[in-house]
């Protein structure tokens, strides 16, 4: 078996994703003796293998405990009952088994012949114990006061090399140092403004993101194009459905012809980004989530956006956040009021990190209104009648088919908060500043906009306090899945 090393290559490679409570408690415990000698700990990790790309997702650390490590060597030494403890474990969970090690203050977390031995052992060892999963090794320092990882996984019978290590509010230099974009003089001049507010790193950050678009209607389009113009890299967009008449008041960058040729939602979002900037790159997709291969393009995101009224792609998002660790914000939007008199325009921001409840234990989801989305033509055609046969018996109509409400609004409400969910996403990129808020919510015609944040717990018995950052090892504990009778993805 051949140790790589690690140096950039066309090879499939692997992205690591980390919560922000594991990966604070991990510096913490690798770099437990530092700034001179090494510590180090086993950790389990969730995984998805989408093609060209693993990824590697953080979901426990098997923290050493008295005698595991020997105290007496600057270098990492483990210590065989510790090592047979993690093995025996990994026989009664589906996830993943790795090291993790410091190297000392201004040393490069290159792969020393120790790590090299340790790999090649440790990669043969586990498999005896967790066939068929990715061995993992980190090397974690600190070079110039930035923090610095490299790694390796073994996977099916070859070394990936770690692309990017992606921890929510970290940002975590990789070893080798990755390529930034190049720009043009166009491109400098076009986001001076930019520069000038947030400073030049900030762009370069920009420039090195990728953002996941979910919904590219009223609110996603705003965003959509916000993100454009900011100079993001990469933009994954993803919608099921075509231009309608009634759209044209919201939808950036439509225009009648595209809803008389029933034009994709993220066709005309794609044409929109690619106007403004042609070197961004762009993948857009018909469909929705969660089917397989939208979340495939999703997951390897810096950070998603969700812009649909839809409960099931609430209830997906929220599964990408604990489950793959993909940062995540949504928004809504709706106006209240009646014979023409407008009493509410609310709108409302929600922050869905790994560590955040979901937005089950929020009580944001109706399961029957999920339910109806999920059915069939055919079987919402029949619940529909059997509804209105009751209503004309005089019976609750409700047990057959809750009625969808519609959700009205209006393009200036759409891109105001559309625009600034982007605004938050640029922020959350670049580190310029957070989302101020768990669940925010705000009337735009309230005195003094009525806003209110809405803190909330999790349910101990919910799947995202037992799963964070098990991947596809959650299994069926996943909020929801993907009808069979939903149209197939269609890269566009």
């Amino acid at each position: 078996m051949t140790i790589p090393t690690l140096q950039p290559s066309d090879c499939k490679k692997f992205v690591l994703r980390a919560a922000e409570p594991e990966f604070q408690a991990l510096k913490e415990l690798v770099f437990r003796r530092y700034p001179d000698k090494e510590w180090a700990t086993f950790a389990r990790f969730g995984w998805r293998d989408i093609g060209h790309t693993l990824i590697i997702t953080l979901a426990g650390i098997d923290s050493p405990e008295v005698g595991d490590l020997d105290e007496n060597v600057d270098h990492v030494a483990f210590d065989e009952k510790y090592t047979l403890r993690v093995a025996l474990s990994a026989e009664n969970h589906a996830l993943s088994v790795g090291v993790i090690h410091s190297h000392p203050e201004n040393c490069a977390p290159r792969p020393s012949p120790i790590d090299d031995d340790m790999d090649y052992y440790y990669s043969r060892y586990f498999a005896d114990f967790a066939p068929n999963r990715p061995y993992v090794s980190l090397i974690f320092s600190v070079v110039d006061h930035q923090l610095l990882v490299s790694g390796r996984v073994f996977w099916n019978g070859s070394w990936l090399v770690l692309d990017r290590t992606l921890a929510e509010g970290n940002f975590v230099g990789n070893w080798p140092k990755r390529q930034s974009k190049q720009q043009s003089n166009f491109e400098v001049e076009r986001v001076a403004r930019f520069v000038s507010a947030f400073g030049e790193e900030a762009l370069s950050r920009l420039r090195d993101s990728c953002v996941a678009v979910i919904g590219t209607g009223g609110t996603g389009s705003a965003a959509v194009e916000v993100l454009a113009r900011a100079g993001v890299g990469r933009l994954v967009l993803v919608d099921p459905d075509v231009v309608e008449q009634s759209n044209l008041d919201r939808i950036h960058g439509s225009i009648p012809i595209h809803s008389e040729r029933k034009t994709p939602k993220v066709v005309v979002a794609r044409e929109l980004v690619h106007q403004i900037d042609p070197s961004i790159e762009v993948v857009a997709l018909q469909g929705r989530l969660p089917q397989p291969e939208v979340v495939d393009a999703v997951v390897p995101s810096d950070i998603a956006l969700g812009c649909t009224d839809r409960q099931h792609s609430r209830l997906a998002l929220s599964d990408l956040a604990f489950r793959y660790l993909v940062p995540a914000m949504d928004c809504g939007v709706v106006l209240e009021g009646e014979d023409g008199v407008i009493s509410g325009q609310v709108a409302q921001f929600v922050r869905l990190l790994a560590a955040d409840p979901c937005v089950l234990c929020r009580n944001m989801i109706d399961s029957r209104r999920v339910a109806q989305e999920l059915m069939s033509d055919e079987e919402r055609a029949a619940r529909s009648t059997a509804a209105a046969e009751a209503r004309s018996r005089g019976d609750d109509p409700d047990p057959y088919w809750l009625r969808e409400r519609q959700i009205n609004t209006v393009g200036y409400l759409t891109t105001a908060v559309g625009s600034m969910l982007a605004g938050y996403a640029i922020g959350w990129l670049t580190g310029r500043f957070d989302p101020p808020f768990e669940r925010l919510q705000m009337n735009f015609v309230a005195p003094l906009l009525d806003v209110t944040d809405l803190p909330q717990r999790q349910r101990t018995e919910c799947s995202c306090t037992k799963f964070r950052g098990w991947a596809d090892q959650a299994g069926a504990d996943s909020l929801v899945s993907a009808p069979s009778h939903w149209s197939s993805v269609l890269a566009r």
